[in-house]
């Protein structure tokens, strides 16, 4: 999450990056941070609340694609890449083991 003030702070940039279903990741801001979402965005003209119905469709009309965007492994999913971590980290641990 970032997040960026513009235009002598009169305008802010939020910007996030997800690797699952839109939908889903919209419904975690409202389970997850529902009131830390309402403070900062209700400066935002036309929020209508993170409860609302209208959430999605609101976030729908403001949100801005990117230009560009670098992803590493973009066939791998974060929960993909901790477990290769974890699967790499042990095999080392276990290399230096026998080759001691």
């Amino acid at each position: 999450m970032r997040f960026v003030f513009l235009d002598k702070d009169k305008k802010l940039l939020f910007a996030t990056a997800y690797d699952g279903d839109w939908d889903v990741y919209i419904d975690d801001f409202v389970a997850k941070i529902p009131d830390e979402m309402d403070v900062l965005f209700s400066c935002w003209e036309g929020w209508p609340g993170i409860h609302s119905p209208k959430v999605k469709d609101w976030i729908a009309e403001h949100q801005i694609p990117a230009e560009g965007w670098y992803v590493a492994h973009p066939d791998l999913t974060v929960r993909d890449i901790e477990r290769v971590k974890r699967v790499s980290k042990a095999a080392d641990e276990f290399l230096d083991k026998v080759g001691n």
